[in-house]
């Protein structure tokens, strides 16, 4: 495969990209000097708008995560289409869904494939699609996986995500041990960030279950304690931007 040489753009795929942590994310990437590629499964028709009329240039791809098999094969046709290498070139694992919630003994195979697909195996299947994509490109390669606490302290009733986002936390170390030493011309550094409780759907979705510690969830809303997804996505994208980035594998944006 032909090397390309690098040029000003800043090359950003953002999954789960229409609504809550995404979408702002998307919004906060809509900068000059840079692209964006956005995938989810459902439109969002105002962001579609405000991304246009920014000038940035963005694409919009429709694919269901969690479905097993087009994912990584959509991302390696995307990336085979660059046709200018970016100055860098990052990819966003931020889709993931909450659900099933409840005790272990109710879990089920027809609910916990598609959780797991989504927040577990379509972004490790899509990460070597992405690793194996950009080879051709001379510029930093970077992995920003959206993790959760919930991933290193466990929430009775939660053990589907937990286990998945735990899951996803081991996934992200395993890259930097296998990619990690690369000359920095090619090298990838991956990190799984816990961006905190953010005010999305997701919670919406947790204070309407039946766990253990709902009452928590309902508490830091009606206590106006969640964080904004407008303020967490300006912060990771300025995370990104780290020269460190990468040095703290595992990392909780509320530590910056």
């Amino acid at each position: 495969m032909t090397t390309v040489t690098p040029r000003s753009t800043h090359l950003h795929i953002v999954t789960g990209a229409s609504r809550g942590l995404g979408a702002a994310l998307v919004r906060a990437l809509l900068k000059p000097g840079n692209r964006i590629i956005g995938v989810a499964r459902s439109r969002n028709t105002e962001l579609e708008a405000e991304a246009s009329a920014s000038g940035v240039p963005v694409a919009w791809h429709l694919q269901d995560l969690a479905q097993p098999g087009p994912s990584a094969g959509w991302l390696a046709s995307v990336l085979e289409a660059v046709d200018e290498a970016p100055a860098s070139v990052t990819l966003i694992l931020n889709a993931g869904v909450v659900e099933p919630i409840g005790p272990i003994t109710s879990l089920h195979e027809n609910t916990l494939v598609p959780h797991l697909q989504t927040n577990l195996v379509t972004p490790m299947t899509m990460t070597g699609a992405f690793i194996t994509g950009t080879s051709r490109f001379d510029c930093p390669r970077k992995i920003l996986a959206i993790s959760s606490g919930a991933a290193r302290n466990p929430v009775p009733g939660w053990s589907a995500y937990c286990a998945g986002k735990a899951g996803l936390d081991m996934f992200i170390r395993s890259v930097n041990a296998e990619y990690g030493n690369l000359p920095d011309a090619h090298a990838v550094r991956a990190v799984a960030l816990a961006p905190g409780v953010v005010d999305t759907g997701m919670q919406e979705t947790i204070r309407g279950a039946d766990f253990a510690q709902v009452q928590r969830f309902r508490d830091l809303k009606a206590n106006d304690q969640l964080a904004s997804p407008e303020d967490v996505a300006q912060r990771i994208v300025t995370y990104l931007g780290r020269a460190d980035f990468g040095k703290t594998e595992l990392d909780d944006i509320r530590n910056h």
